[in-house]
């Protein structure tokens, strides 16, 4: 059951009590929010050079990875299981998977290399 106490709600699951943190947490300009064992983390966006790199890599992947799947910059990708959302600077996922749970993130059901 969820639980109101001001500007803060308490549930049953550690995990929804964190998203809920994680959805409200006001981000500085270039700045991301991610979630790493269980605490609420902010940090800068990478610097130029690394964001060239990624583009690199990115025009790459679209040669190998399969037509449905798509490259996508800076998507919130959930771990539940180890009270986790990264914010990676490329995520490979299958198009499908957008479409699935919460609009804010994906959540990663199984490693990338067991998905068909």
């Amino acid at each position: 059951m969820d639980v109101s106490d001001g500007d803060y709600i308490k549930t049953d699951s550690e995990w929804d009590e964190l998203v809920w943190v994680w959805r409200r947490t006001d981000v500085p300009k270039g700045c991301k929010v991610e979630i790493i064992e269980g605490l609420i983390t902010v940090t800068p966006y990478s610097a130029c050079a690394h964001h060239r790199i990624a583009e690199r890599v990115q025009r790459c992947l679209y040669d190998v990875i399969p037509k449905e799947w798509g490259v996508y910059q800076r998507l919130a990708t959930a771990v539940p299981p180890r009270l986790e959302i990264y914010v990676p600077d490329l995520a490979v996922v299958p198009e499908e998977e957008l479409r699935k749970g919460d609009d804010h993130f994906v959540p990663q059901r199984q490693p990338a290399s067991s998905w068909k």
